[in-house]
């Protein structure tokens, strides 16, 4: 039966800053509870992320529990002022190379953007998300900024704010870059939804 210890704050998004650091703050006092809350809050956009760059979900289950293992034997020394989920992206990307994960692509011919005209069309979410199994073998082909903000923003689901605390980058500059990543795309994937 679960706790009804009313000390824990639900956790209504991984965006809510304060519950996270309150949570981190008890686990660094020994609260496995709270510890056990952040792994519920944080799980499933790591995972999500995970299993798009490594397409095995037993590896993805393996990093995500190595993740939050390595991020449990560090609370003694973590500062609850970083973003967690940047901080459990980090160990997880750092395990993915250690487990061969690597590029396979060439990257992108950055003249095609010069010479493309673009009709006035954009992707949306639903079609992303709709051609994600087929789009996520172009991934590698952008900038390392690029297939990041783009896993993270389509496959975990974050928003800019939260992708801007993970990468510690600019909002601005996290909807720059995510518009130049899905202009790429659209260049790489016109085959996929051209008409004939």
């Amino acid at each position: 039966m679960l706790s009804q210890k009313k000390s824990l704050p639900v956790i209504v998004s991984t965006g809510d800053h304060i519950a996270l650091k309150k949570l981190i703050l008890q686990a660094k006092k020994g609260d496995t509870e709270a510890f056990g809350s952040l792994y519920q809050t944080l799980y499933v956009p790591l995972y999500r992320y995970v299993i798009s760059k490594s397409h095995d979900s037993e590896l993805a289950n393996d990093v995500c529990q190595q993740t939050f293992l390595q991020f449990f034997q560090a609370l003694s020394s973590y500062e609850p002022e970083k973003s967690p989920l940047a901080y459990l992206f980090t160990i997880a990307k750092r395990l993915l190379i250690n487990h061969g994960e690597k590029k396979t692509f060439e990257p992108f011919d950055e003249t095609l953007l010069e010479k493309y005209s673009d009709d006035g069309t954009v992707f949306d979410d639903l079609y992303i998300k709709h051609l994600s199994s087929k789009i996520n073998t172009y991934l590698p082909q952008l900038s390392t900024d690029e297939e990041e903000v783009i896993r993270l923003y389509f496959f975990s689901e974050f928003s800019y704010k939260e992708i801007s605390d993970i990468t510690e980058k600019e909002e601005v500059y996290i909807r720059k870059i995510k518009e130049r990543a899905l202009k790429k795309l659209r260049i790489l994937t016109s085959h996929l939804y051209e008409t004939n």
